[in-house]
């Protein structure tokens, strides 16, 4: 990854943060699509991504980094030196091969013959590894980009939350449970109001005793409170679906 960009990723905010690893993301994207299959809308994507990220990488070196002496970026001093470079990796990768992904644009080469260290490891993305050789350079900043990327990705989703929360979307857990238990109580003084008004009627109905009425309603709070305590303390239900 180039260092600027990591330099960025770590001071900028919001949606700059996510708009340049997307952008990033983009160049790694447009480039395999492009190695699959050479076309020149292919070729078109690559150059329209990479100029993007370029782009968005200037406005946020302006807005959060101070300017600093120019220096040459890290980089090859001729395709040669790539060509070594890749083969002492362990990717699989001949000359000719490399000279012919040159010529359809797939790595950069500078006027001076020179090319940039990004430009080898976004290429190198698309080569296959030779077997056994593993715990090169290129290994270890293979791994330590994905956790990089991890990393964003889990505070990106981090930032998305709070953002939702903050406009309401998400309820927290004590609050949620404050809301039910208020439920609840409203619920309980609605049944137990129903079951004192309308008791006389009940008996009536099944040509009982009216009498018997306050057996009946203490029956029948006894059994609401059985079930609305069952309903405050279980946190698991099991319900049952039978065919009819």
């Amino acid at each position: 990854m180039d260092s600027e960009i990591k330099r960025l990723l770590k001071v900028a905010t919001g949606n700059d943060q996510l708009e340049l690893t997307i952008f990033q993301n983009a160049v790694q994207k447009n480039l395999k699509n492009y190695h699959a299959s050479p076309t020149k809308k292919a070729k078109n994507d690559l150059d329209a991504a990479r100029d993007s990220l370029k782009t968005k990488k200037e406005e946020m070196m302006k807005k959060y980094l101070k300017p600093e002496p120019e220096k040459r970026a890290p980089s090859f001093p001729s395709l040669r030196s790539v060509l070594i470079h890749l083969e002492n990796t362990g990717f699989k990768i001949s000359k000719s091969k490399l000279y012919r992904d040159r010529d359809k644009g797939m790595i950069r080469v500078n006027p001076d013959n020179s090319v940039l260290e990004t430009e080898v490891r976004a290429y190198a993305s698309t080569l296959e590894r030779k077997e056994g050789d593993i715990g090169d350079l290129n290994d270890m900043h293979a791994q330590k980009t994905a956790k990089e990327v991890e990393s964003l990705e889990l505070k990106v989703k981090k930032q998305q939350f709070d953002f939702d929360r903050e406009q309401g979307k998400y309820l927290p857990r004590k609050d949620f449970e404050a809301e039910l238990a208020a439920r609840a109580v409203i619920f309980e003084t609605g049944l137990k109001h129903l079951f004192n008004t309308r008791v006389g009627e009940w008996i009536a109905l099944v040509g009982g005793k009216p009498d018997k009425a306050p057996d009946l309603l203490q029956l029948l709070h006894n059994s609401l409170e059985t079930e609305l305590s069952n309903y405050a303390t279980t946190s698991t239900f099991q319900v049952m679906f039978e065919e009819e």
